[in-house]
């Protein structure tokens, strides 16, 4: 670990997967509360069909058994995270605003 990197005082954990020997994709997440989880980030090579589903329940089903809920944060507006986000099939969805003070 890179000296002040402080990743020891986070209560996020990671995994990765492994192909040929080389990270082919990576996830990060930490419990928000009692329940859920929160998945910060999500990568995967795309060259791999599948391979983002299959981080994303491999780090679920062997990091958090106990938890009912994932967020999987905003889709930005992209079409295809939203997509993705909703083939998950959500138990519900917010919807966030931007709230700016007034000069």
């Amino acid at each position: 670990m890179p000296a002040g990197c402080n990743l020891d005082r986070l209560s996020a954990v990671g995994g990765c997967i492994l192909i040929a020997g080389k990270v082919e994709a990576f996830t990060l997440g930490e419990p928000l509360n009692d329940d859920p989880i929160t998945i910060h980030l999500e990568k995967a090579n795309a060259a791999f069909h599948g391979l983002y589903q299959v981080v994303n329940q491999q780090f679920l089903e062997h990091e958090w058994q106990g938890y009912t809920y994932a967020n999987r944060q905003q889709d930005l507006g992209i079409e295809g995270l939203r997509k993705a986000k909703m083939s998950y099939y959500p138990h519900h969805m917010i919807e966030k605003h931007v709230v700016r003070r007034r000069k």
